[in-house]
C-alpha cells in the first residue's frame, strides 16, 4: 500500500510542471516516482524471482527492439549529421531509460489483479482530489499560492500548458470509467463515474484541441465495444441491454431523416471551426510543416533514423535555427529517431494492447488506449510515465482475463467471458 500511494502521487503529479526545479525536469512527480521505483526494485530483489507473464514479455520485446533501433540510428546520425543537439539527445536517452524502468516495474508490481485494481483506485482517487484542488484554486479559492492556473482563458492548473493537463485528465477519465464499468457494487460504480465527471470538467476547461480529439476517439471506442457486447446478448434472448442496442439501431434511419435539414448548416459550422483552429497562431500550418519535414528526414536517414533527441531543423516560430525541435507527433518522432523499426514496434505495442482490450471486452481500457494513441498524434507521449501506466494496466488486465479463461490472445475467433 505505501508503494502504491507513492506510485499514485507520482503519476498524479507527473504533469505538475509548474512545481519543477527551474532549468531541470525535476518536480514532485519525478521525486515520488523515483522513490517508488527504488522501493519497488528493492522489494522485487528481496522477494525472489518474479513470475513472468505475457504482458511483461510484450513490454520487454518493445524496449529491446526500440533500444536496438535507436542505437543503430544514433551511430548513423552521428556519422551523417553535422550538427548535434547534445542536450536534447541526453534528455531523451535519460527519459527512455527511466520510462523503461517504470514500465517494466509496473508489469512486475501490478501483476496481481486485486492489487492492480487497488493501485488504479489510488491513482484515480488521488488524481481526482488533486484536480478538485486545482479547480477550486482556479476559481478563486487560493489553496496553493504562487501557481498561475490559467493560460489566458485556458485552464492549465499546475501544468505549464493546458495540453499537459488535458493529457492527464483524459487518462484519468477513462481509468475511472474502467473502474466504473467493472465495479462489483453500485457504490463503486457511482464513485468511478463521479471521478470521470470531475476529470471531464477539467478537460473541457483546458480548451485543448488534443484533449477533444482524444476524448472523442476514446469515447467512440468505448461506445463501439459496449454496443458490440450488448448486441451479442440478442443471441441468448432479448434482455434490457440487447433491447437498448436494437432500439438504437432501429432509430438510426429516423434520426438521420430528422437531422437531414440541418446537415448543411452543421457541416458549414464544422468547416468554419476547423479553419479557425488551423489558422489560430498559424498552428495548423506550422504543425503540417513539422510533419512533412519529419517524413522527409526519416526518408533521408534511409528509414534508419538519426537517433534520440530532436531532429528537425527548419525554421519555426517554436524555436529559431540552429536549434532542433520535434514533430510533436509520437509516430513521426519515433520514425525520425529510430526509423521504420522503432515506428513498427510502437504500433505493434499499442495495437496489441487495443486488441487485448477488444477480445477481453474491456471497453474502458480500449477507450484508454484509443485516447492515448490519439493524443500521440499531436504530442510525444512516450516520455510520459502516465502513458506507460495506461499501457501496463491494459496489457495486464487483458492478460489476466485470457489466463483465467485458458485462451490465447491472438485468434480472432477467441471468445472470453467477462
Amino acid at each position: 500500500m505505501p508503494r502504491d500511494i507513492l506510485l499514485g502521487l507520482g503519476l498524479a503529479l507527473s504533469t505538475a510542471t509548474q512545481f519543477r526545479v527551474p532549468g531541470l525536469p525535476l518536480g514532485p512527480g519525478e521525486l515520488f516516482l523515483s522513490a517508488w521505483l527504488v522501493l519497488a526494485t528493492t522489494a522485487q530483489l528481496v522477494g525472489g524471482r518474479p513470475a513472468a507473464n505475457q504482458a511483461l514479455g510484450r513490454l520487454v520485446t518493445f524496449w529491446t527492439i526500440l533500444a536496438l533501433a535507436l542505437s543503430v540510428a544514433l551511430v548513423s546520425g552521428l556519422a551523417r549529421d553535422l550538427f548535434q543537439d547534445v542536450s536534447g539527445m541526453l534528455h531523451d536517452i535519460t527519459a527512455y531509460l527511466l520510462m523503461m524502468a517504470i514500465g517494466l516495474m509496473l508489469m512486475l508490481e501490478l501483476q496481481d489483479g486485486r492489487r492492480r485494481r487497488g493501485a488504479i483506485w489510488i491513482f484515480v482517487g488521488l488524481s481526482t482530489g488533486i484536480v478538485i484542488i486545482q479547480l477550486l484554486s482556479g476559481f478563486g479559492l487560493n489553496l496553493v499560492p504562487g501557481v498561475d492556473n490559467w493560460f489566458y482563458d485556458r485552464f492549465r492548473g499546475w501544468s505549464e500548458n493546458p495540453n499537459q493537463l488535458g493529457f492527464f485528465v483524459v487518462v484519468l477519465t477513462f481509468m475511472a470509467l474502467h473502474l466504473a464499468e467493472t465495479a462489483p457494487s453500485p457504490t463503486e460504480r457511482v464513485g468511478g463515474l463521479a471521478c470521470a465527471a470531475v476529470a471531464g470538467l477539467a478537460g473541457v476547461l483546458t480548451r485543448s484541441d488534443s484533449y477533444v480529439v482524444a476524448l472523442l476517439i476514446g469515447a467512440s471506442a468505448w461506445v463501439a465495444l459496449t454496443a458490440f457486447v450488448w448486441f451479442r446478448t440478442l443471441r441468448s434472448g432479448l434482455v434490457l441491454r440487447g433491447a437498448t442496442v436494437l432500439f438504437a439501431l432501429l432509430s438510426i434511419p429516423l434520426a438521420a431523416a430528422a437531422f437531414a435539414p440541418f446537415a448543411a448548416a452543421a457541416l458549414e459550422r464544422i468547416e468554419d471551426t476547423s479553419a479557425s483552429l488551423y489558422n489560430d497562431n498559424e498552428q495548423g500550418e506550422t504543425r503540417l510543416q513539422l510533419w512533412i519535414e519529419a517524413l522527409d528526414r526519416g526518408y533521408q536517414s534511409g528509414l534508419i533514423g538519426f537517433g534520440p533527441g530532436p531532429q528537425l531543423t527548419s525554421k519555426s516560430y517554436k524555436r529559431p535555427p540552429p536549434e532542433k525541435f520535434e514533430a510533436h507527433n509520437t509516430f513521426l518522432d519515433l520514425f525520425v529517431q529510430g526509423g521504420l523499426v522503432a515506428l513498427a514496434a510502437f504500433i505493434w505495442l499499442v495495437g496489441s494492447a487495443a486488441l487485448g482490450a477488444w477480445r477481453t471486452r474491456l471497453a474502458g481500457m480500449l477507450a484508454l488506449i484509443g485516447a492515448l494513441t490519439a493524443f500521440g498524434l499531436f504530442h510525444y507521449v512516450v516520455r510520459q510515465p502516465i502513458f506507460w501506466f495506461g499501457v501496463a494496466a491494459c496489457l495486464l488486465e487483458a492478460n489476466r482475463l485470457v489466463a483465467a479463461s485458458g485462451l490465447r490472445l491472438l485468434p480472432l475467433r477467441t471468445e472470453v467471458s467477462t
